[in-house]
């Protein structure tokens, strides 16, 4: 093209890195570019929190109407920004790569406390402007307090240094993007599929006229049509739930081996429940995730396990909608430890194992790392003032290969049950020695019949 494109962009440090990035892109198909910056209403009004800005687009009207007005000839945004409904005579012509999605929390040091959810001490205060992060932060530490917070990421940051608050939330992709020295602060990054991301998150739009057949043309050649595949999956549940950039709702979605796999997050208000969501599929849509995300009547759930009002169980299902009950069918009996073996690593597989083992062993030698199968294990671990030097993600075979990695040629123990299965052992590196301790047997109690329920949930006692 022989006139220079001219790209429409906010001023933060994040949206020029967007522009500039945009720019490489154009240059590595010899397309010579120049940027204008556009001061938006999320821009110019800094004192209000994200939910009483009126409207949608607040970060984006001001630069579409400068395409409208042939002012510039594209536009770069956040993806996550854009309201799902296309704004007459706008196309998004092309996205990008799309960066690691999740989140992570910039916590003061002097505000860590290891052996809690997320590394938070107790009631600490955390940044935050996103009513999806305040409901999903709660869920996991309901002893938080979620603060409303504005300003550009560095803004943030500063603001965060200055004592405003203990620790902020952030994007990932934000913080990377800007190469900030954060070298101060405590970092905790949690993954998408824990603490779900906006829609399209990671992800920029390029944006142009709808009739503009020369740019969309140019703009097809940096386009990835895979991620485009994925987030219209994640956008158009947004779209169903009618909802803008600051409801209370979060949808990631990967593709592999030509399988989808969704997780999803949603609560009515920032002060909600969130009923959370796994599916996966070779043809799964949006519609199917917006459907089973909506609150269900007049519905029962029983749960093979004893169950209360305070659990995460409870809460979840409830919200849902579900009336749930619960009973477990066994009886446990803790199994004496004479001794503990000489090893490297203690390795618990279960609440359960955690709970029988440090009933009895109230002291272990400080050599010996601590190694848990997922979240609800470390929790009981942490329970009991010790930290965990691996977290599994709850799969078998994915937590057997990681934890081979940092293992080999140690000495194993599994505190379990005693006829445990041993699945995860078989997986892993054959170097790793593997050494046995029960420390409980569980047995089935008599059978005792069970009410009539819409669905039976059965799960690790």
């Amino acid at each position: 093209m022989s006139k220079k494109i001219i790209i429409g962009t906010r001023g933060s440090d994040l949206a020029l890195w967007q522009a500039n990035f945009l720019l490489s892109e154009l240059k590595r198909i010899n397309v010579d570019a120049e940027l204008k910056i556009i001061k938006t209403q999320g821009d110019k009004i800094q004192h209000l929190s994200l939910e009483k800005l009126e409207g949608k687009g607040f970060f984006t009207k001001e630069i579409e109407d400068a395409l409208l007005a042939n002012e510039i000839d594209i536009a770069v945004h956040s993806h996550k920004d854009l309201p799902t409904e296309n704004t007459p005579g706008l196309t998004v012509a092309a996205v990008s790569e799309r960066e690691d999605c999740s989140e992570i929390l910039l916590i003061r040091k002097e505000c860590v406390d290891e052996l809690k959810e997320f590394d938070l001490k107790e009631n600490a205060v955390i940044g935050t402007s996103s009513s999806r992060r305040n409901v999903q932060l709660k869920f996991f530490r309901p002893d938080i307090t979620c603060k409303d917070i504005r300003g550009n990421v560095p803004t943030r940051i500063n603001k965060l240094r200055n004592g405003d608050y203990d620790a902020v939330m952030l994007a990932y992709a934000g913080v990377h993007r800007l190469n900030l020295d954060i070298s101060d602060l405590h970092v905790v990054k949690i993954e998408p599929h824990k603490l779900i991301p906006a829609p399209a998150q990671g992800v920029l739009a390029f944006q142009c006229r709808q009739y503009d057949e020369k740019i969309k043309e140019m703009l097809k050649q940096i386009h990835h049509a895979d991620v485009f595949e994925t987030i219209s999956i994640e956008r158009e549940v947004m779209r169903l739930f009618k909802g803008g950039c600051h409801m209370p709702l979060g949808v990631y979605c990967k593709k592999e081996n030509n399988t989808f796999h969704i997780w999803s997050a949603q609560a009515d208000d920032k002060d909600g429940m969130i009923r959370r969501l796994y599916a996966t599929g070779e043809n799964i849509s949006a519609g199917e995730i917006f459907e089973k995300l909506k609150i269900r009547k007049n519905q029962s759930v029983f749960i093979s396990r004893d169950i209360d009002t305070e659990s995460k169980y409870y809460k979840v299902l409830n919200a849902a909608g579900f009336s749930v009950s619960g009973k477990s069918f066994l009886n446990f009996a803790e199994i004496q430890i004479n001794e503990l073996p000489v090893c490297d690593w203690l390795f618990f597989t279960s609440r359960n194992g955690g709970k029988y083992f440090f009933d009895q062993v109230k002291t272990i030698p400080q050599h010996i790392k601590i190694a848990a199968m997922g979240n609800e294990t470390a929790s009981e671990i942490h329970e009991r003032g010790y930290k965990t030097g691996f977290t599994g993600d709850g799969d078998i075979k994915h937590t057997a290969d990681l934890f081979s990695s940092i293992a080999k040629k140690s000495g194993v123990c599994f505190p379990q049950a005693l006829h445990a299965k041993e699945e995860l052992m078989n997986y892993l590196d054959k170097s790793i020695a593997v050494i046995k301790l029960p420390v409980y047997d569980n047995k089935i109690k008599l059978h005792e019949p069970v009410a009539q329920h819409d669905i039976l949930v059965f799960t690790s006692p």
